[in-house]
Formats: structure tokens, C-alpha cells, sequence
């Protein structure tokens, strides 16, 4: 359910003139959205408008909804955790809207966010989907029990296979206790309790009561918060590195039957024809244009990532470089998005892969990535076309509020000064 401040919401805001970009539909030439206490009351072009309602002039620029980063560690104070085994952890707890990235999200459109634990773990705990509108976290949230990070990448000195032992020894003693407590339930209320008697009497002997009560609570923290898990209940991100975990990947989803999005390193492009037998939603890697040597022949071969999914029909969301990476393009959702389009991708595709599929991946997609009547009011305004470089996003909206203006951008005005140039 979607949480914020409604102190803070404009009762209406209407935002007219645009080009309107719904997603879903077709677009609305001098159009109309109107929003109303956060929420979307009307999108076309003979919307009638309120008198007390804000109006934004839109005319010449492009209105659509704001863009929906499927999985990030970005807005963590830290992004992974030095405990390699942590599932009862929730970003909840360590997400600072202070970071830099907040802004730099307002700045380039995004509007919803999966804050991820990061790939450097084997379980590392809960992520939670928030608007990138907020001073506080609590006001942010959108989704909170939004899946449990899972990396089929070795932490420390294991191998791959001491990595996935420990996985599924994990999994195993939560499937266990899962099936146990099922079992329990289904029992005749005289068995259950003659079994609680039974329990009593050997507790208060002292015959089989652990040795160690600490152990024994921090393994009942570790299993309770997988119970969710093996149960479907809470889907999973599991990171595959190579292409070779995917079929890991796949294996522990089915003998776990566990509600799965893969998250992908850039070499699981081989793996798209079994990804496509799975029928699993993928989050690509940031990389989506490489050189790859054969090792045999020597010889190199240009890889387009979204060649790869697309051929194979599997649905797909970006995902952007982590900051400092040493690049720039790939840092940004749109650059990602116009990569796709070059090479071949269909732009009202692309734009899908921008917002309402990542929505759908996450489960939100009641809420954000398509301007619809009963949606949450985050809307973009860019001065051009979404996809073109020298567009800028000229207003970002959340829930209904204004949360950035590229005219009282005073970073980018130091940054740039008068040369704006996207």
C-alpha cells in the first residue's frame, strides 16, 4: 500500500498541454492529467479542472509516468552486509533518503524504486519498494515485504559449490520446519496437545533443552524469516553472475517452488534460451553492449544484450551502473531504455521496460508505471522526447507533489551553467 505524507500532497494538480505518454494506450496530443489528493482522477483531453487545482503548463514538453528502477543498493547507507547469511534484515533499516542518490532520481525522472541488498551476499535479507519522494522512510514506502535477496555469487573463500551447499542447507531447514508446522496444524486437537505436553515435560526435565538458548533464537530468526519464502509468499532476486547460475537459478526455484525475478550479470545472455523455458521475469545487467572472444578461436563478437531477451519474448527491466563505475550512459534508466531502441527494440517497448513492466516484476503495478485513472500521481514532464539525448526532465512528481524543478536545480546550474545539455 502506498505511504506518504498527505500533509504535503497538493489537493489537485492539473498538468496541461503535453504531449501525454499513458504507457498503456495510445498517447493524448494536448493532453490533460489531472491529480487529486495523490492519486490520478483523470487523464485525456476534455478534462475538466478544478478551480482550486494547481496548474502546470505542459505545452511543447512531454508528460508521462515517472520511470520505475527494478533493483538498486543505492539509496542503502551500506550497500551489502559483512554477514553473508542475514535474511531477518530489512533494507527498512538502513535505506538514508539524505544520499545523493535521491536527488540524482528526482533529477532524471525516477519516481519508484526496489532497494536491493546488494550482489556480495548468499542470503542478504529483505528489500522494500519506495518512492524516491520523502524526508522520511516511513513516508516513502510502497511495498515493503518486496522479495528477499538471494546471490548464487560465492562470498569470501567458498566455491560455488560450498556457496550453493550453504544455500540450500538454508532453504532446506526452513522448507523443513515449513512442512512441519503444516503438519502440525493438520493435526486432531488431541494430538496437538498431547504433542504440547509432551514438549512441557521434556522442557522442564531438561533431558532435551538446548545448551546453547542464543544458538538456538538465532536460528529461529534465521528460518522464520525464510519460512515466507519456501511458502511463495515473499517472491525472490536472485543474482546469477555467469550464465552457468542460471540453471542453478532455476533448479532451487523449482525444488524450493519459490516466487522468482532473475537478476542478471552480463554474460547470462547465453542462458536466454533456458531463461524463456522458465517463464521468469529478468532484471538485465547494466552492460548491454559488449565485445566477447571466443576462447577457442580467438575471434570477438559484438553481444546486444536486449537482442538476446527480446528473440526469446522474455520480458525484461533495465537496471543502471553503479555510481563510480567509470562509465556515464549506462548510469541512466532513459539511456538504457534509447540503447535497446538502436538496436532494435520498439520504442513503446522500450518505454514499457521503463515503467510498467519493472512495476509488474515488483508487484506495484496497481500503483505506478502508467498514467491510469485510481494510480499514484507520479508524473515526469521532459522537454522533448524520452528517449532523445538533450531531453531533459524538466519536473518530477510524487504522489501528486512537485519534488523536482529543473528551473531551481542548483546543482545542475553550478554543474553546467548556461550549456544544458542532457
Amino acid at each position: 500500500m502506498t505511504c506518504w505524507n498527505p500533509i504535503q500532497a497538493q489537493n489537485s494538480l492539473a498538468i496541461r498541454g503535453g504531449k501525454v505518454i499513458p504507457v498503456v494506450g495510445d498517447s493524448i496530443e494536448n493532453g490533460t492529467v489531472l491529480i487529486r489528493d495523490g492519486k490520478i482522477a483523470a487523464v485525456g483531453v476534455d478534462v475538466e479542472i478544478p478551480v482550486d487545482a494547481k496548474i502546470i503548463d505542459a505545452a511543447g514538453k512531454v508528460v508521462m509516468p515517472g520511470f520505475v528502477e527494478a533493483h538498486s543498493s543505492e539509496g542503502l547507507s551500506q550497500a551489502n552486509e559483512t554477514n553473508p547469511n542475514v535474511p531477518y534484515i530489512s533494507v527498512m533499516d538502513g535505506i538514508d533518503p539524505m544520499r545523493p542518490y535521491f536527488d540524482s532520481a528526482r533529477r532524471n525522472g525516477v519516481t519508484s524504486v526496489a532497494v536491493v541488498p546488494g550482489n556480495s551476499t548468499m542470503i542478504g535479507g529483505q528489500a522494500a519498494v519506495i518512492k524516491t519522494g520523502g524526508d522520511f522512510v516511513e513516508y516513502m514506502v510502497l511495498k515493503r515485504d518486496a522479495g528477499m535477496k538471494i546471490s548464487l555469487r560465492p562470498t569470501g573463500q567458498n566455491s560455488r559449490m560450498g556457496h550453493l551447499a550453504n544455500l540450500r542447507k538454508a532453504l532446506d531447514e526452513a522448507k523443513r520446519i515449513s512442512e512441519k508446522d503444516k503438519s502440525d496444524s493438520a493435526a486432531s486437537p488431541k494430538e496437538s496437545d498431547k504433542a504440547d505436553e509432551e514438549k512441557a515435560k521434556t522442557d522442564d526435565s531438561g533431558s532435551s533443552a538446548s545448551a546453547d538458548p542464543s544458538k538456538e533464537s538465532t536460528t529461529s530468526e534465521l528460518t522464520k524469516a525464510l519460512i515466507d519464502v519456501v511458502q511463495g509468499k515473499i517472491p525472490v532476486f536472485i543474482y546469477c553472475e555467469q550464465a552457468m547460475d542460471v540453471g542453478q537459478a532455476t533448479r532451487l526455484i523449482d525444488q524450493y517452488n519459490l516466487n522468482a525475478v532473475l537478476v542478471l550479470g552480463k554474460d547470462c545472455h547465453k542462458a536466454a534460451p533456458h531463461i524463456a523455458k522458465s517463464k521468469l521475469p529478468v532484471i538485465l545487467d547494466a552492460e548491454l553492449v559488449f565485445w566477447d572472444k571466443d576462447p577457442r578461436t580467438e575471434e570477438e563478437e559484438k553481444i546486444v544484450v536486449t537482442e538476446a531477451f527480446r528473440d526469446q519474448a522474455i520480458p525484461f527491466a533495465f537496471q543502471v551502473a553503479r555510481a563510480n563505475s567509470g562509465t556515464l550512459g549506462n548510469n541512466y534508466l532513459w539511456y538504457q531504455a534509447a540503447t535497446a531502441v538502436k538496436y532494435g527494440m520498439p520504442k513503446e517497448d522500450a518505454l514499457k521496460a521503463l515503467t510498467v513492466v519493472p512495476a509488474e516484476i515488483l508487484g506495484v503495478d496497481t500503483f505506478v508505471g502508467s498514467l491510469e485513472k485510481g494510480k499514484d500521481g507520479d508524473v515526469i514532464i521532459l522537454t522533448g522526447d524520452p528517449l532523445k539525448n538533450g531531453t531533459w526532465v524538466d519536473t518530477t512528481i510524487v504522489n501528486g507533489e512537485v519534488v523536482y524543478e529543473r528551473g531551481k536545480d542548483e546543482k545542475l546550474e553550478m554543474l553546467l551553467g548556461n550549456s544544458q545539455q542532457r
